[in-house]
């Protein structure tokens, strides 16, 4: 099982990229502070050492969009998704990645106090279409 539920506030302000494709991608990253007691936390941050954790997320297609819709550097946010590893060449080096495959999203809140909600997406190319059965139909498709 490879799942991943995080909450935590983006480090700085999305930018939505499109694939060759079309489909939207987003690259951000969520700091979700550790849990520490308040002495362990102050002596940390004595010592000039993290508090949080910086989780390198990708988004697709209208979760994407989303995110960088109603998103900005600091809102607080909920990510729902899996770990996916990876690794590419640079500089005749092997550089090793490790993301978080997004689901879906919650809308925690905000530093501008907007509402909660969530947002699921299968984060494919058919999600133009909701899973309750319904799909837009031409009327001059219709024989009668």
């Amino acid at each position: 099982m490879n799942n991943v539920n995080l909450i935590g506030r983006l480090v700085k302000n999305p930018e939505l990229r499109y694939s060759q494709s079309g489909m939207a991608v987003l690259r951000f990253t969520v700091a979700v502070d550790r849990k520490l007691s308040k002495d362990k936390k102050e002596e940390a941050q004595r010592n000039n050492q993290p508090t949080a954790d910086f989780i390198s997320c990708v988004a697709f297609g209208s979760t994407a969009e989303v995110i960088a819709n109603y998103h900005s550097k600091g809102s607080q946010i909920g990510v729902e998704g899996r770990i996916q590893t990876g690794s590419y060449e640079k500089d005749g080096r092997t550089i090793y990645t490790t993301d978080v495959m997004v689901n879906a999203i919650t809308f925690v809140g905000s530093k501008n106090n907007t509402d909660g909600g969530n947002y699921r997406n299968s984060n494919n190319k058919q999600d133009d279409y909701s899973d309750d059965g319904f799909f837009p139909v031409n009327n001059d498709d219709i024989p009668f």
